[in-house]
């Protein structure tokens, strides 16, 4: 008996706790605080949707917390109360007028993967302080380094060049005999250039027809150059040299970027990115947004477009300047009047091709894809036996025909 009464004494204590409890906001705050941390510290992503909705933007979660270590406390707001983990990180509740407790912010929560954050830091994609939601979408813009590596090793071959090839350092004696020559190659990037990374093609002319050798790349200074030494046949002459690297874009930009710390908000500016809008945007996206097969069709007009022009224009001896402003927007010509070298007030046409001086094989568009919404398009060529890429940005004008608005 003594036993029976004392568990129903017990349960009533429990009760009352609990009534307790249930009048104490901090106290339901904190118990749903601690379900929200144990869900993230555990990347249960379906749990921490159903109470943080814009939570949905991001991929994975981590956390480690000690609840006993956990601060809740009550915001100037009523109804809002932040949660501190430790390790700036934290996260807001708020109270709707329902009674329904969610999660409306957070700060430090989100992982990101180490590589990913280690460059989104260096080149200001990251920042400190932002909420997990706006960090996400700074980090969610995958085409900021595709375009980055792009322009920079665009910039790395304008930079680390060939100069002019004297084949007169040792001449044959007889037509016959060996021949000694050299090229400088220059470097006008402030690091110094692996000579494993790249070779030198020694192009010639002879009496057999024209042909090609190459050399291994010396270390080139940062801001200096370097001098390549050659042999070739008595019976040939050698004509020009072209350096080419031999890894892989993104080894290059690995090896030789070197960040302001300001690209990815130049990125945004340039590309009109308020990353609020495309937020919004990507809620609330209706019937305005092309379906699968009118996209498609966009892109088969568009790649017949840019295929017609690089192959009448770009890749051929046709006259451009007549028909420029059929082809490119009033923006895009600026910059190729800008980009001529000459007095005749012509176009830079070349702004379209690899930048190669010589080269032997065939100059064709190989393929032609969109790689992100806004026609931007790239474009795979051989220039003269060159690989090369090419990123085309088009615009529509009210007629609706296509005109190129940006190369690079």
């Amino acid at each position: 008996m003594k036993t029976i009464i004392k568990s129903i004494v017990s349960a009533l204590c429990f009760m009352c706790m609990a009534a307790c409890g249930q009048g104490d906001p901090k106290a339901e705050v904190t118990a749903f605080a601690n379900r929200f941390a144990s869900y993230v510290a555990q990347n249960q992503l379906d749990s921490i949707r159903a109470v943080y909705p814009d939570a949905a933007e991001c991929d994975s979660f981590a956390l480690n917390f000690v609840a006993d270590s956990m601060r809740v406390e009550a915001n100037e707001q009523a109804g809002t109360f932040t949660v501190s983990v430790g390790n700036g990180k934290d996260f807001v509740i708020a109270k709707d007028k329902d009674g329904k407790l969610s999660i409306v912010s957070s700060h430090g929560l989100v992982a990101f993967n180490a590589d990913d954050l280690a460059f989104a830091k260096i080149v200001g994609q990251y920042k400190e302080g932002l909420t997990d939601m706006q960090q996400s979408r700074r980090m969610g813009v995958k085409e900021f380094k595709e375009s980055l590596v792009f322009s920079f090793v665009k910039e790395l071959q304008a930079k680390v060049k060939t100069g002019r090839v004297n084949p007169e350092v040792q001449l044959p004696m007889f037509a016959a005999d060996e021949g000694v020559g050299a090229v400088t190659v220059s470097n006008a990037m402030s690091k110094a250039i692996d000579g494993s990374d790249y070779k030198v093609d020694i192009f010639a002319e002879g009496q057999h027809g024209s042909g090609s050798y190459q050399q291994k790349g010396k270390t080139i200074p940062a801001n200096g150059s370097t001098t390549i030494q050659f042999s070739y046949a008595g019976n040939s002459w050698p004509t020009g040299a072209l350096l080419t690297f031999v890894i892989p874009d993104e080894q290059l930009f690995a090896k030789y970027f070197e960040a302001t710390g300001n690209e990815f908000d130049e990125y945004l500016k340039v590309h009109d990115i308020n990353l609020d809008t495309v937020a919004e945007g990507q809620e609330t996206a209706g019937d305005d947004t092309p379906s699968t097969a009118s996209k498609a069709e966009e892109d088969a007009k568009a790649e017949q477009f840019i295929r017609t022009f690089y192959t009448t224009y770009v890749l051929a001896d046709a006259d451009f300047a007549p028909v420029a402003k059929k082809y490119c927007s009033p923006k895009l010509l600026k910059k190729l009047q800008a980009d001529y070298d000459f007095d005749d007030g012509g176009y830079a046409i070349w702004d379209f091709r690899s930048g190669e001086q010589e080269g032997s094989g065939a100059s064709e568009v190989k393929a032609v894809k969109r790689v992100r919404d806004g026609l931007v398009y790239e474009v795979d060529m051989l220039d003269m036996g060159h690989p090369h890429k090419a990123l085309v940005t088009l615009v529509k004008t009210e007629a609706g025909d296509f005109l190129f608005d940006d190369v690079k």
